[in-house]
């Protein structure tokens, strides 16, 4: 009688359980490190990456990936990515979920990773990274403008490192226009890093703005 009580308790608790893990979504991560999915992610250009996540025994259905974290390359001499935003991953109606996370690059002078090479993700290595990531998601800057902010977050490179990477694509229709909307590119990345609470001076990028 005891040992069908006890039997019966733990039923119970396995169910809720599982019932709980299905109903609080729960951060990749960590249910990565729990061993609760299986994920497994590949470059797909400076933009984003794409995955392939498959549910352990109870498992969550919902998970999320945090803003800023961040996937590594695992083929040396290619960019890291931060991703952009909350990215909710639903798990609930398929046995695999197929996912593509927006990310920004976090090394400007490497190549982007393709589909070719395997991406890990890691824990946001720096929390000012996390409050950007979040911050571009919701205001959605232009792409060159969010960009260019999250490399002076990642890199601190000077202009002149990161100006050819707006310079190539700017249409214009002369040689004052083109300077004219690569500059705006600059200033809008600085007033997205002023958004979020950074003081631009502490940025090379912006140096000659501030003097």
């Amino acid at each position: 009688m005891i040992r069908h009580a006890v039997l019966t308790i733990g039923l119970i608790a396995l169910v809720a359980a599982g019932a709980w893990a299905q109903a609080n979504p729960v951060d990749l991560l960590v249910a990565m490190e729990r061993g609760q999915v299986e994920a497994v992610f590949y470059g797909n250009g400076d933009e984003s990456v794409r995955g392939r996540i498959r549910r352990g025994a109870f498992g969550p259905d919902q998970l999320y990936v945090a803003p800023g974290t961040q996937f590594w390359a695992q083929q040396p001499g290619l960019q890291g990515m931060t991703t952009l935003g909350w990215v909710p991953i639903d798990r609930s109606s398929r046995a695999i979920a197929y996912v593509e996370i927006p990310t920004a690059c976090t090394n400007y002078n490497l190549p982007a990773p393709t589909s070719y090479h395997r991406m890990v993700p890691t824990c946001c290595p720096d929390p000012r990274m996390a409050a950007l990531s979040d911050y571009i998601a919701r205001a959605r800057p232009p792409r060159e403008v969010a960009q260019l902010a999250v490399w002076a977050v990642a890199n601190n490179p000077g202009w002149d490192e990161v100006a050819g990477y707006v310079e190539t694509r700017v249409q214009a229709a002369g040689m004052q226009q083109a300077e004219a909307a690569v500059e705006a590119y600059r200033t809008g990345a600085a007033e997205l890093l002023q958004a979020v609470g950074f003081r631009t001076n502490e940025f090379r990028m912006f140096e000659a703005m501030t003097q």
